[in-house]
């Protein structure tokens, strides 16, 4: 069953920006539902609303915004590494520091190659219960060697399977409101 963000729990800013976007919406098409303009207005909206209202860019000029967590994740394949042809199976374990609807970053205690391809597994549900796990390809475009003699490893998404994609943008959509109002 498809989970949706509970309207009644946003901000009223961003309560008041939807509804109105739902409603230009349902002039060209009368029997869209507010759920999907609600998902619709966080894909295509969002980052221009945050840009417009507070005036903040994503960090390093990235395209999404970045929200800082604290989510495990799994590595479950690694299907294509920089060096070599062949795909391994693995399970590597790891704790995403910070995520946005492009890609994450999180801690590991193995390191990957630069354009690595893996197929990873989000635990959204120790974080929210109302959210189920994510699963997604993703290629490595950032590792870094800490001083904990841990790696931080960057990932872009490049697929999202299922209904990840809506899991994802609502976890989002629901952490920086309650970030931005509380």
């Amino acid at each position: 069953m498809r989970k949706y963000i509970h309207y009644d729990k946003l901000s009223s800013e961003i309560k008041d920006a939807i509804y109105l976007y739902w409603g230009t919406l349902k002039q060209s098409n009368p029997a869209l539902k507010f759920d999907e303009a609600m998902e619709d207005w966080f894909m295509h909206q969002f980052d221009g609303f945050m840009i417009a209202k507070y005036h903040i860019r994503g960090d390093n000029l990235r395209k999404h915004f970045r929200l800082d967590v604290e989510i495990p994740i799994r590595i479950v394949e690694l299907l294509i590494e920089s060096s070599k042809d062949e795909a391994e199976a693995m399970e590597l374990i790891g704790t995403i520091v910070n995520i946005s609807k492009g890609g994450l970053y999180f801690i590991s205690d193995m390191p990957l190659e630069l354009s690595s391809i893996i197929r990873v597994v989000i635990d959204f549900g120790a974080v929210d219960n109302e959210l189920s796990d994510v699963e997604a390809l993703a290629m490595v475009v950032r590792h870094d060697t800490r001083d904990d003699k841990k790696y931080g490893i960057g990932v872009m998404f490049s697929s999202i399977y299922d209904n990840g994609k809506h899991n994802l943008n609502i976890f989002i959509l629901k952490n920086l409101s309650y970030y931005l109002y509380s």
